[in-house]
């Protein structure tokens, strides 16, 4: 499979991930608003230390989605990585676990023991789809690791998972990320990757 190729269909699955949400009450500023996360933020050291040689790009999937950080290297350049990050409040009485149903009908596996409910699926040859939410914030997480060594798309989940507290979203949310460098945050993105 040609590199284009894979990160459309990347970028196509992480437009799933992003769900019409109930416009209802505002969550009286526990959290930021979606469009102000971002992935210079979101992105642990533990992230970048599990992807050495990998840039990262930050996409915005839809108005109300958080980012998707697509990640590339030029060495491995069969492989393609992203994280889609989408922190919001779940309508009140709505399990995380109903949230599995779409992936689970898609073919998916339940993953036991990671964060609140987690299945994955491979839905291309090659692809290794890793979709979870997180235990103490209230973020759904989709990994998609496109190439060789999919299935370390499960450990990556994992990091990311331990990574998300709510000191770690309000901190991404606020202007000095959105405008330049937070603490431990990491390198900046590599904003000149096609």
């Amino acid at each position: 499979m040609r590199v284009g190729r894979g990160a459309g269909v990347v970028l196509a699955l992480a437009l799933g991930a992003c769900r019409s949400r109930d416009a209802g009450a505002p969550d009286a500023g526990v959290l930021p608003a979606s469009s102000a996360l971002t992935c210079e933020g979101l992105v642990t050291p533990e992230i970048r230390d599990a992807l050495p040689g990998f840039s990262v790009k930050e996409e915005r999937t839809c108005p109300t989605c958080g980012p998707l950080c697509t990640f590339r290297s030029a060495e491995q350049k069969d492989v393609t990585v992203s994280i889609a990050y989408d922190c919001h409040r779940l309508p009140d009485g709505q399990d995380v676990r109903d949230l599995l149903a779409p992936t689970l009908r898609a073919g998916g596996v339940e993953v036991p023991a990671l964060g609140k409910a987690a299945a994955r699926r491979e839905p291309v040859p090659g692809m290794l789809q890793v979709v979870t939410w997180d235990d103490d914030t209230p973020c759904g997480i989709v990994v998609t690791w496109l190439g060789k060594d999919k299935d370390r798309a499960l450990e990556l989940a994992r990091t990311t998972l331990f990574g998300i507290t709510h000191e770690r979203l309000m901190q991404a949310g606020t202007p000095a990320a959105i405008g330049g460098s937070t603490p431990d945050a990491g390198p900046a993105p590599d904003a000149g990757l096609p």
